[in-house]
C-alpha cells in the first residue's frame, strides 16, 4: 500500500474517533457535567470554566442546542473529509467529485468559523438567563483559539 493510502486510511479513523469524541463530550457536557468534569481532569477532552451543574434543564437544552449545531458542522465536515479520503485511497485524485468535495468541505468551515462567535454570544445569554434584571451578559467575541 503506498504511503498516502496509509495517511488517507489514518485520517479516515481519527475523523471516526473525532465524531464520536466530538458528540460523546456534547452531551456529557450539558447532561452529565460531572461526567464530563472527571473526562477534562484526565486532558481527554478540553476543560471549560463554565459551570453547568446550576442551570436549569431548559437551559441546559437550549444550550445543547446551540452547541450542538456547532458539533453539527464540525460533523459534517469530517464525513466530508472521510468521503474524500475514501476517493483517494482509490486512486482517484483529481475528479470532479473531488473538487466538489473540496469546495464543500471549506463552505462547511467558513459556516463554522461564522457561526462559533455566534454560538457564543447565544450561549452566554443562555447562561445568563436567569439572572436577575441587569445581570444579564451578551458577549460577542471577534476571535478564536484555533
Amino acid at each position: 500500500m503506498h504511503s498516502y493510502k496509509k495517511y488517507a486510511f489514518a485520517i479516515q479513523i481519527l475523523s471516526y474517533i473525532m465524531i464520536l469524541t466530538m458528540v460523546l463530550s456534547t452531551i456529557a457536557y450539558w447532561f452529565f457535567p460531572l461526567s464530563y468534569l472527571g473526562l477534562s481532569n484526565t486532558g481527554l477532552i478540553p476543560c471549560t470554566q463554565v459551570g453547568i451543574t446550576n442551570l436549569t434543564m431548559l437551559q441546559k437544552i437550549l444550550g445543547f442546542f446551540v452547541n450542538s449545531i456547532l458539533t453539527a458542522l464540525l460533523i459534517g465536515g469530517l464525513l466530508l473529509v472521510i468521503q474524500l479520503m475514501k476517493r483517494i485511497q482509490h486512486n482517484e485524485y483529481f475528479s470532479l467529485k473531488n473538487v466538489s468535495l473540496l469546495k464543500l468541505i471549506t463552505k462547511t468551515a467558513l459556516v463554522y468559523a461564522i457561526y462559533s462567535p455566534i454560538c457564543s454570544s447565544i450561549l452566554s445569554v443562555i447562561l445568563s438567563l436567569n439572572n436577575a434584571p441587569g445581570e444579564r451578559v451578551i458577549t460577542l467575541t471577534i476571535g478564536s483559539a484555533e
